[in-house]
This record gives C-alpha cells, sequence and structure tokens, in this order.
C-alpha cells in the first residue's frame, strides 16, 4: 500500500488526496505493472526518494 502512494505521488502528482493502485496506475499511464514495479524498486534501492524510505 505505502509503494501504490509512493509512486503515484512521484508519476502524477504529490498534492493527491486520492490514489490509483499499481495496476489502475499501469492502466491509467498505459504501461502495465511491470515497469512501475521497476521504477519502484530502483527508487528503493537507489535511496535518494524519500518517498521510498
Amino acid at each position: 500500500m505505502a509503494d501504490d502512494i509512493a509512486i503515484y505521488s512521484k508519476l502524477v502528482t504529490r498534492y493527491a488526496k486520492q490514489f490509483l493502485c499499481i495496476d489502475c496506475l499501469g492502466k491509467e499511464l498505459k504501461c502495465g505493472r511491470e515497469p512501475i514495479e521497476k521504477l519502484i524498486r530502483y527508487f528503493r534501492e537507489s535511496g535518494n526518494c524519500v518517498l521510498f524510505r
């Protein structure tokens, strides 16, 4: 759940009050779930983004 909020905030807007799950965000962005999961792993491993700590 925290990853859903973090990636939505990172890719769409940090000011959102409602969020999409990873599957729905993938559909909305027309890329599917896998690229979003790769981004989450990247941001988490890089340690540079405070949303993924």
